[in-house]
């Protein structure tokens, strides 16, 4: 996989919208994986971005149904508390302006590569969450894959991310009206039982179903 990028390789030099080539990203998140997940003596991950990626991975492998809970749940939280770092220059490096600038150009690139992993790692979460029946980690994984837009030319592989993880936020609002027993293919108030007129309903409530039916629209749209 490493030979196959470095056929053609993009340079800084280029606009930062086609940094990579079609399948760049995809290359280069694989080999981070297994950089990942085969550094057994290197110590623990050099960024919390590494680290998520890592408890995602070891989610996917454990046959532990608990432990896969508790490491999609760490990756959740993590990413939900995830702030971007800001360029910064210490004196003590004494670059010039040249040296900043190029300095600039290279993180702003690692920025927006991470900034797209995040993306994946999202849908990722959400798919193995989904699997286990865990509606609301995968709720949540699923909101934050979608929270961005991308250009479909450039970026394939996150609009095709995208696309599964609003199917998934869709599967997750039916799953909440089946919890109340709510049929989700009637526009008003239906339960499962029909028994809807026996039952109390509070505003509030009825809302939310309706809010729920509306949204599920929206994201298989």
């Amino acid at each position: 996989m490493a030979k196959t990028l470095n056929l053609g390789e993009v340079t800084d030099e280029e606009d930062i919208g086609d940094f990579e080539r079609v399948y760049d990203k995809t290359i280069k998140f694989l080999l981070k994986k297994l950089s990942l997940k085969t550094n057994l003596y290197g110590g623990e991950p050099e960024n919390p971005q590494d680290q998520i990626i890592l408890d995602v991975e070891n989610a996917k492998t454990t046959r532990n149904v608990k432990m896969r809970q508790t490491l999609l749940d760490k990756a959740v939280k993590q990413l939900q508390d995830f702030e971007e770092p800001e360029f910064e220059v210490l004196p003590e490096q004494n670059l010039v302006q040249c040296e900043i600038d190029e300095a600039a150009k290279k993180f702003k690139l690692k920025t927006v590569r991470e900034r797209k992993q995040r993306v994946l790692i999202c849908t990722e979460i959400a798919k193995l969450a989904m699997e286990e029946m865990l509606t609301d980690l995968a709720f949540e994984a699923a909101k934050m894959a979608v929270d961005s837009t991308w250009d479909a030319n450039k970026d394939t592989d996150l609009v095709i991310a995208q696309s599964q993880a609003h199917n998934i936020l869709a599967q997750c609002y039916v799953e909440f009206l089946l919890e109340e027993e709510i049929e989700i293919g009637h526009k008003d108030l239906v339960t499962l039982d029909g028994d809807q007129e026996d039952r109390e309903f509070t505003a509030e409530q009825t809302a939310k179903f309706a809010e729920h039916k509306s949204k599920f629209v929206n994201h298989i749209n």
